[in-house]
Formats: C-alpha cells, structure tokens, sequence
C-alpha cells in the first residue's frame, strides 16, 4: 500500500482528488475489512493496482 504512488490516487478520482483523502479512505477500508477477517492492516500489504482502458463504446 505503502508503494501507491501519488499518480495513481489521484487518478481514481475519488474525493477531493488528493493522495491524503485516497489514503485515509483506503486505510479505513482495509482497516475494517481485515479485522473482520482477524487480520490486521499494515502499510506495506500487497495491493493489486489495475488500470483500464475503454477501447469500444456501444452505440459507437
């Protein structure tokens, strides 16, 4: 997690844009969804980070 760079946050377009708003969102995230697993979160987990690209549009 802690690899994320900057660009990418920035580029999911989430709330106000800013790598610290995509930061504390994930952290709470990952934060809740491991403890309910029994796990706990830590800085440098694995993240899987994909990119798309749209290459067709129906209709176009």
């Amino acid at each position: 997690m802690n690899e994320v760079s900057e660009e990418f946050a920035i580029a999911e377009g989430e709330g106000d844009r800013t790598y610290q708003y995509w930061w504390e969102v994930h952290e709470e995230f990952f934060k809740n969804e491991l403890h309910a697993i029994g796990r706990e979160f830590t800085e440098d987990m694995l993240l899987v980070c994909e990119r798309f690209e749209v290459i067709h549009v129906k209709g176009e």
